[in-house]
């Protein structure tokens, strides 16, 4: 039990020196790693064994030693689904909406935007991965959802949406009323009623970026959705916290300033990643989020992480943490995305550099010692005999890690 409390703890200590001392801890976005690390067909951790997902998602971060997780669920097309949208299923990669045929194609749909209770679609997945998260970490998991802006894109079509959003703004309107009023709300209170832990409403908005938005459409159809949330679910002390809105580098001077202000409010932190991050620079990004008194978020992507050496890998993120970490708030940093195509030894030595140069102490002379790791195998094989977490390993005779 010790064991098992300690990974988490370590973790969550990581994230509370950022606050105390300055150090970097290292957030991920893995929605492909999971099933690719553990050898296991997408639809089976996805779709057909929650507690298999939350296994998995704990077992693949610890072993690359990462401390906080985005995105290992499917935290798109789950909310459609329940609605009723058509979605594929797949052994090879993440489950998606069938985009040729959308929910909402006109107004005479509207009535689609209901929430059917916890029992519709995938909630009792849902449900049944919180709890085997609690019982493995002792931690409570409320949920991360899609934000309304992305969830009524998926629902619509995203060309669709923003198209309407410019021709048929009231249809627009309309559609995103429903899905906070009628969807997300009901759907946020049945949760917590059965749920501890909520306090913030964690949201994704991956279709809120530019160029795919501008800042018309964040002002008219994004922010004022995510302040309806707020205000239609009344519960004083929960807070937002909706992440994403990629694309400031593709704008200048003023347009720039709205649309980081903008995320910034939304984020509650200054979220600057590649291809941002490669083209404004590091110590731009310090210097916006000095100047707004908030935590920077800085990472790469994932074809940085995809195609350079480790070597290479190391240089890039040295530079990020000795001109990110140098400011008067916290630094996190994130991989957006370790896709089916990330080398394993690249992961190992992208987190190797944050834990060295992103310690309080590191500067420019201080030098990289790379790390010995065993195969994601031999760690399975330990954690089995171990298993202080009381894993159910059942998940292994659907997996190809050891045939």
């Amino acid at each position: 039990m010790k064991q098992k409390v300690s990974f988490i703890e370590k973790a969550n200590q990581n994230i509370g020196s950022a606050f105390v001392n300055g150090t970097v801890p290292i957030t991920a976005l893995m929605s492909e790693i999971i099933p690719e690390l553990c050898r296991v067909p997408y639809d089976y951790l996805y779709r057909d064994d929650a507690v298999a997902m939350a296994e998995c998602s704990l077992l693949v971060q610890e072993y690359l030693d990462i401390d906080m997780v985005f995105a290992n669920r499917d935290i798109y097309a789950l909310e459609g689904e329940a609605m009723g949208a058509e979605l594929r299923f797949f052994p090879d990669h993440c489950p998606d909406y069938v985009r040729s045929n959308p929910l909402i194609r006109d107004e005479r749909d509207l009535d689609k935007i209901k929430f059917h209770g916890l029992e519709s679609g995938r909630f009792p997945y849902l449900l049944e991965y919180c709890r085997a998260y609690k019982r493995f970490t002792g931690l409570d998991h409320f949920p991360q959802i899609s934000a309304p802006w992305t969830l009524a894109a998926n629902l619509c079509g995203v060309e669709e949406l923003v198209m309407a959003a410019i021709e048929d703004p009231e249809f627009v309107h309309e559609v995103m009323r429903r899905v906070v009023d009628d969807f997300q709300v009901p759907m946020l209170r049945a949760l917590a009623e059965v749920l501890p832990g909520f306090t913030q409403i964690t949201m994704a908005d991956a279709f809120g970026s530019v160029p795919i938005v501008d800042n018309h459409i964040i002002d008219e159809f994004i922010r004022p959705y995510l302040e309806r949330e707020l205000e239609k679910l009344n519960m004083p002390g929960v807070t937002l916290f909706d992440t994403s809105y990629f694309g400031a580098s593709k704008l200048e001077g003023a347009k720039r300033k709205h649309f980081e202000d903008f995320s910034i409010w939304a984020n509650q932190w200054y979220l600057c990643i590649d291809p941002d991050l490669e083209a404004l620079g590091i110590e731009y990004a310090r210097r916006v989020a000095d100047e707004h008194k908030t935590v920077l978020h800085a990472g790469v992507g994932a074809k940085m992480m995809e195609t350079y050496t480790p070597e290479q890998i190391v240089n890039r993120i040295k530079g990020i943490m000795l001109g990110g970490k140098r400011g008067s708030s916290p630094m996190f940093f994130l991989f957006n995305d370790l896709t089916t195509n990330t080398p394993l030894e690249n992961i190992h030595a992208a987190v190797q550099a944050v834990r060295i140069y992103g310690a309080p102490e590191a500067d420019d002379n201080t030098a990289y010692e790379a790390k010995k790791h065993v195969s994601f195998e031999e760690f399975i094989r330990t954690k089995r005999q171990e298993n202080t977490e009381h894993y159910e390993f059942n998940w292994l005779d659907k997996s190809k890690l050891f045939v």
